[in-house]
């Protein structure tokens, strides 16, 4: 028989559905429950904004006015995409959430100033981030 001391288990778990199983009384009273609530829209706007905007101060001066338009226009899309594209039976893998939205800025976020002569070449990559992710 083993004995473990002073250890600490820190665990997340989502609501039921989509594959995740109910937790029983039994094993829940072994933890003290704590629940975050997700961020309103401004505050999630106002995170994509600090990364996007550090990130594009590497860049020409002129770059700086796609900032709130790609953030607006990701957050939209995300939320569009997350209540329209539910998950069915048959397509179980419509789950959409604040990863996803993450996973579109960390692909815009790999562009090198160099590789981006214009706020074009900006727009195609965040456009092509978007499909990669949502489609």
């Amino acid at each position: 028989w083993k004995d473990i001391e002073d250890m600490t288990i820190v665990s997340a778990c989502a609501p039921p559905g989509g594959g995740r199983q109910d937790l029983t009384p039994r094993f829940v009273r072994h933890f003290n429950m704590l629940c975050v609530p997700p961020p309103n829209d401004g505050a999630i706007r106002l995170i994509l904004s600090s990364l996007l905007g550090g990130f594009l101060g590497d860049f020409q001066p002129d770059f700086k006015q796609l900032l709130k338009p790609i953030v607006d226009s990701s957050y939209e899309v995300y939320t569009r995409i997350a209540q329209e594209l539910l998950p069915t039976p048959a397509k179980s893998h419509y789950t959409f959430n604040m990863r996803d939205l993450s996973k579109v800025f960390q692909g815009v976020l790999m562009i090198r100033p160099n590789c981006c002569p214009n706020k074009d070449v900006l727009q195609r990559l965040w456009v092509h981030e978007s499909c990669r992710v949502f489609h």
